[in-house]
């Protein structure tokens, strides 16, 4: 049996990839200018670009772990279309979605200030907040949920996995190591039990907010625009500052208590100022922070389950860290936000 990546390299799989997108575009009226390629295949997902006389496309199909993002974006292109990359055509039952380039990202620029950050999760605060109440038709289109109430029985579910699988399985994992999990399962409660005095409600984690997901505004006043909604989770939404604050923190060479990321989080929580004020919101970040590693881990798992040994055995690490490192202190060793 072939694995994804031999698959997506293949020319039976490029020829009804070519054929999808061809008849997607006659049925636009966008007229195909140039030769589909293939710029990237991983284990997660592979992409083709489409050169068009409506400008450039782009083809994905996602690893069958996260086959809803085509589902999700037409849903979250319906509800916020000025804030995602929704897609132009898709085919759900392959995760086939074809979207419009929107332009440069936040990787193009030659330095990320926190002024920009600030921006883009103040944006990804105003996204959040305007899907909140769509819960139910997020996770009908496939959304997976991570609601913070369940979090510590999906941790303690999962060991039973890793504990029962062979010693030399690359997410193996012995029964110290899963006693050292369980031990640290009372914070995860703890942290739910600050999470929900505040009374933010439940939204999108994007659950990778990195500078290549964001396109920068197409014209003045127009909102960051967000993409790659495959690891992303319906749960607590302090969570999606995970990724921008510790690639922040190892891209400027600074500790989370730096005043430049203390600006960031400020900037995405007076968002959420009408459920609470700033100072209430502060406690909550750790705890959003701390639930975010599940969220990761989660999303590394789903991938796993569908890889070949090389990316199994690069990934696992990445994936089990998250389960060891649970509930370590995000923002310091007092888990405060100054």
């Amino acid at each position: 049996m072939s694995t994804l990546r031999e698959m997506w390299a293949s020319p039976g799989w490029r020829q009804q990839a070519q054929g999808w997108i061809d008849l997607v575009l006659g049925g636009l009226g966008v007229v195909r200018t140039g030769a589909v390629e293939q710029p990237r295949i991983r284990s997660w997902s592979t992409h083709l670009t489409v050169p068009t006389d409506h400008g450039l496309l782009w083809f994905k199909e996602n690893n069958p772990g996260q086959l809803a993002e085509a589902a999700v974006m037409t849903v979250l292109g319906d509800l916020a279309p000025d804030h995602v990359s929704a897609p132009l055509a898709t085919e759900p039952s392959r995760g086939w979605m074809l979207t419009a380039d929107h332009g440069a990202t936040l990787d193009t620029l030659t330095e990320n200030t926190a002024a920009t950050w600030s921006r883009v999760v103040s944006d990804f605060a105003d996204l959040q907040k305007r899907v909140a109440p769509h819960g139910e038709r997020l996770s009908g289109a496939g959304l997976s949920i991570m609601n913070p109430e369940v979090a510590a029985q999906f941790v303690e579910s999962q060991l039973h996995l890793h504990t029962g699988l062979p010693v030399a399985h690359p997410l193996h994992l012995t029964m110290d190591q899963a006693r050292e999990v369980l031990r640290r399962l009372p914070a995860v409660d703890a942290a739910v039990e600050v999470l929900r005095g505040v009374g933010v409600p439940l939204s999108l984690d994007h659950n990778d907010l990195h500078t290549r997901n964001c396109f920068l505004p197409g014209t003045k006043g127009a909102p960051v625009r967000f993409s790659d909604f495959a690891d992303a989770y319906w749960a607590h939404p302090f969570s999606t500052l995970l990724v921008p604050v510790t690639r922040l923190c190892e891209q400027w060479g600074v500790p989370p208590s730096d005043p430049r990321i203390s600006s960031v989080i400020s900037a995405y929580l007076e968002r959420w100022t009408d459920h609470a004020p700033l100072p209430e919101l502060l406690p909550a970040v750790e705890p959003g922070l701390q639930l975010a590693g599940v969220h990761r881990y989660g999303s590394w798992v789903r991938l796993l389950v569908h890889a070949d040994d090389d990316a199994l055995r690069t990934h696992a690490p990445q994936a089990l860290h998250h389960l060891l490192t649970l509930m370590d202190p995000v923002l310091g060793a007092s888990g405060r936000h100054p």
